[in-house]
Parts: C-alpha cells; sequence; structure tokens
C-alpha cells in the first residue's frame, strides 16, 4: 500500500498528538483534544504519512515574526513536530512533505522558514544553514563575583504575576536581537505555570524573578530551578538558569547579581545564552563563567532573497551582485543587493555574478552569525571576483548577535 501525505483533519488532532509522542518517545497516553486542537494549531500546516490505519510520519509548521538586523520583523514560518516511524525511514516521506511546505510557505508570502534541527546533517539539502548559535555556561557560585550589580530591585513573583509581566519586556528583547522569534500567548500561559500540558500535570517547580527599575517599571526577568545536593552536612547545590532576558545591561547585571548571591548555592547552569552574552563581563574573574557548550541553534533557510535582504540594517555602504543556488527553485536567481546605513535594496540583475551562493550559504549567514567570507575559505560558496565575499561579510555583519532562546 502506497503512503499518502496530507494535512490532518479537526477530528485527527488526538491521533497526531499520539503520533508526536510515540516519534519523541513520550509514553505519556494521556488526552486533552483541547491541549492538543491548540498545539496544533493551524490544522492546515499539519501534514501526516499515512500507511493504512497507522500515521507513521508527522510534520508541523506555525506563522511566525522572525527578527532581523536592526530590529525589524518579516513573517516566516517555523518547523516543528517532524517525526517519523523506524518503519518508514529513507522512503522520502520527510523530502515530500518538506518540499511542499517550503512551496507552501513561499506562496504564503513567508520570508524565510526557521527550525531548530536534531540531527544537523539532514536540513542543509532543503536549503536551511545554521543562523543562530547559542551557548551554555557554569558559573561556580562559590567564587564568582560581579564587578557591577546593576539596578533596581528584585521581586520573586508567582505565575498569574509573571505571565502578566514578562511578555512585554520580551518583547522589547527580541526586537533588539536578530534571530529571535515572537511567542503567542499559549506559549506564554505554558511557560508562566498558569496552564499545564497534560502529559505533565504536576505544577512547574522553580522560582520566577521580576527587575524593576527605580520608577517600577519592569525590565527584565529570570525563571530559575534549583537541585539541592547536600554533601557532609555542606550545601552545594546547582540552580539551572531556565531564561534570563533584560531590556537594558544595567537589568540584566542586576539580576545575575541576585542569583550569585543565594545561599547554599555551588553552581549556577545557564543554557540557551547568546554568543556575545554579557555574564563573563559582569564579573571580576570571567573564568567563574566557563563556556560548556556552544551549539547551532536556528536554523533558517531564505525563501524570498529580495525582501530578507532588504528588510535588515547594514552597518557599512557597499554593493554586491550574487547568483543564489537553490536546487528547489524557491528562492534562486541573480541579484544586486546595495546597502548602507540608511537603507538597502535588493533586485534581480542581469549583471555578471560577483559570488555564487548557494542558498544554504545565505541561510547561515544573513542574520550576521558567520561571515560569508569565512564560508568561502570553507567551500561552502564560489567567489568570482576577488574580495567579493569579504565585501559581502562586511555587509551582512551584525553588531548584535543572532540569538533564539525559543524552543518549538
Amino acid at each position: 500500500m502506497s503512503v499518502e501525505i496530507r494535512s490532518i483533519t479537526p477530528d485527527e488532532i488526538l491521533a497526531y498528538r499520539r503520533a508526536v509522542r510515540v516519534g519523541f518517545h513520550n509514553a505519556t497516553t494521556t488526552d486533552d483534544e483541547s491541549f492538543a486542537r491548540e498545539i496544533s494549531d493551524p490544522v492546515d500546516r499539519h501534514y501526516v504519512a499515512v500507511d493504512g490505519p497507522e500515521l507513521v510520519a508527522t510534520f508541523g509548521s506555525f506563522p511566525t515574526e522572525l527578527t532581523l538586523p536592526g530590529g525589524a520583523t518579516v513573517p516566516a514560518g517555523a518547523v516543528t513536530q517532524v517525526t517519523c516511524r523506524a518503519t518508514h525511514r529513507r522512503q522520502g516521506i520527510l523530502t515530500r512533505i518538506m518540499h511542499g511546505d517550503l512551496a507552501a510557505s513561499r506562496e504564503r508570502g513567508e520570508v524565510a522558514d526557521v527550525l531548530i534541527a536534531a540531527e544537523y546533517p539532514i536540513y542543509g539539502r532543503f536549503g536551511y544553514g545554521p543562523a543562530a548559535r547559542g551557548t551554555q555556561r557554569e558559573i561556580d557560585a562559590t567564587l564568582a563575583r560581579p564587578t557591577y550589580s546593576g539596578e533596581g530591585s528584585i521581586a520573586v513573583v508567582d505565575g498569574a504575576t509573571f505571565r502578566k509581566e514578562a511578555p512585554a519586556v520580551f518583547d522589547r528583547v527580541r526586537l533588539s536581537r536578530p534571530g529571535m522569534i515572537d511567542r503567542n500567548a499559549f506559549d506564554w500561559d505554558m511557560r508562566s505555570d498558569v496552564r499545564r500540558s497534560p502529559e505533565d500535570p504536576k505544577p512547574w517547580s522553580g522560582f520566577r524573578l521580576l527587575c524593576l527599575d527605580g520608577d517600577g517599571a519592569v525590565q527584565g526577568y529570570a525563571r530559575y530551578t534549583v537541585d539541592e545536593n547536600w554533601r557532609d552536612m555542606r550545601p552545594k547545590s546547582t540552580i539551572d538558569v531556565v531564561e534570563l532576558a533584560a531590556t537594558t545591561p544595567a537589568a540584566e547585571a542586576r539580576l545575575w547579581a541576585y542569583l550569585l548571591s543565594l545561599d547554599l548555592i555551588a553552581t549556577i547552569k545557564a543554557g540557551d545564552r547568546p554568543v556575545d552574552d554579557l555574564l563573563p563581563w559582569l564579573l571580576v574573574d570571567g573564568r567563574h563563567a566557563k563556556q560548556t557548550n556552544c551549539v547551532d541553534m536556528l536554523w533558517l533557510r531564505p525563501l524570498d532573497v529580495e525582501r530578507l535582504l532588504a528588510a535588515r540594517s547594514y552597518p557599512t555602504a557597499g554593493r554586491v551582485v550574487f547568483e543564489v543556488d537553490d536546487p528547489l527553485g524557491l528562492a534562486g536567481g541573480r541579484f544586486a543587493l546595495d546597502a548602507s546605513p540608511d537603507g538597502a535594496t535588493c533586485s534581480p540583475t542581469t549583471e555578471s555574478a560577483e559570488l555564487t551562493i548557494p542558498v544554504t550559504a545565505l541561510g547561515a549567514a544573513c542574520l550576521g552569525d558567520v561571515r560569508l567570507d569565512v564560508l568561502a575559505r570553507a567551500g561552502w560558496l564560489d567567489e568570482h571576483v576577488s574580495g567579493a565575499a569579504a565585501r559581502a561579510a562586511g555587509l551582512l555583519a551584525s553588531p548584535v548577535a543572532p540569538w533564539c532562546n525559543t524552543w518549538f
């Protein structure tokens, strides 16, 4: 029997959710139709591969806003819930679904597609490139001391207060960082623990902080949990900082200083931090904030090169003509980018190309995380005019490192 690929129907919401859980090795069998419906919205952007009565593969996407260098946002698609049964792997199922969803995203007017890749080698063949990295840090709280304790007061708050105050802070932060995406009300309900997944109904066992400035306005927030550990009657507990975000450096410093001042703590672990994190530079000895990992986080697939590059800001003035090689035919073509700090245009052209850039390489470089001349030296693209890759790299640079701290 051939495998059918199609969007799910409203009456398949629970079956789809069960198939996703199987794909991610979650044996929980609790079903909640309302929850499943919200997490699978919009329905027509969620696909299944059907073999007889079985849903053997799942694939979801949803609309989002992606921040570009300079703070402009563009419509993007975000891919999630990608699973395939072991019995149906290497049969081209993902390829068929991915091709269809990318074409649909382009038709909807989305400028790019983004995802978080569980496996590095898979998504490059669909035109995605690793565009924003994330780091993890581990701090020796017994030794680390802040050089600057920041400004403002810290309040420990409940979930309802956090839900009310944190989203506005996040929205200000995401507009200052390329690579960040927006969060909807359902997402914030879950993060604030005012709603819970039926698969994990226990209350969240952590703490929430707000940082308020002198006028009482909220300028930052943090969420963290504590893993208690006592050894030989001595406290050796560990803080896991789930998220910390602030609209000002002073508020960010104040949040870190508070965490470093907590009693009974030996170690602070912080995941999902940007590569240009302030944290080490806020300490007397930056080595006490050891970087334990640095990984590709957000992958980006250009769908509309003209709009993608015209919308972002540029640190310097320049011009480059380049050919985008896109085997799927969605974003290919020859373009002239004329850019300056005052604005930019990106238009089709018949001029000779100075560079040939695979769409994967453009996706990796367009937010400013990796330079195009580095990719050229690594063999990711072809330079036809000497110095063109360096010139393009200077244009695409970003003064702020791209970062995405939203898992999806």
